[in-house]
Parts: C-alpha cells; structure tokens; sequence
C-alpha cells in the first residue's frame, strides 16, 4: 500500500469516528447537520484515498477539498469548539493530498509507442 492511501485512508476514518460522534452528542440541529455534512465530506475523503493509487493528482484534489469543506462546515454550527475535534482530520487529510500530488505521474507514452508499433 502506498502512504497516499493509508494517511488518506486514516484521516478519513478519523473524521467519519468525529462526526459520527458529533452527530450522536448534538444538542442543537446546527450541530447535527455540520457532523452531517462533515460525515459526507470525510467519505469523500475516503473515496480519494482510494483511488490515489491510480489517480494521484485528482485524488488529492478529492482530499484537500474534503479537509476544505470540512473546516467550512464548522461555522454551520456556530461554534469553534467542533474545530478542534475535526482539526486532526483536516491535517491529516491535507497531508495526504500534499503526498498525493508528490506522487511522480505515470507516461504512458512508451505504451503508446509499442502498441503503434505493433500494428
């Protein structure tokens, strides 16, 4: 496995872990709707992680928009204190896609080369 998809992978579940408990402990329906919408985003998160094996450069756009909506999710609440329990995820989240686009991109040229040489 390749570290993308593990640190992905790991901060992904993280958040899921953290909003699911914010969802379950809500006092108010603010509260429970940014767990809500930070649950959607962590499995977003989650899908880029799984295919940063493949895609490097648009998993990791899947993963900083998920730590990016995620920090914009908070305010929905009107508290910061959420912050600091999703703050981890957003970390690691946003060092997953910093390792995802320092993946080197595949060519497929020489591919191309021998199959057109072939025919």
């Amino acid at each position: 496995m390749k570290r993308p998809f593990v640190v992905g992978l790991a901060g992904a579940i993280f958040g899921l872990i953290t909003a699911f408990w914010v969802i379950f402990t809500a006092t108010s329906g603010e509260i429970m709707l940014s767990g809500v919408q930070a649950a959607l985003f962590s499995s977003l998160g989650m899908g880029g992680a799984a295919i940063s094996i493949r895609e490097p450069r648009f998993a990791g756009w899947m993963l900083i928009s998920s730590a990016a909506w995620i920090t914009l999710s908070v305010p929905v609440a009107g508290t910061l204190y959420l912050l600091f329990l999703y703050a981890p995820a957003i970390l690691v989240m946003a060092v997953a896609a910093v390792l995802c686009f320092r993946e080197p991109v595949e060519e497929f040229s020489e591919n191309f080369d021998e199959d057109n040489s072939r025919e």
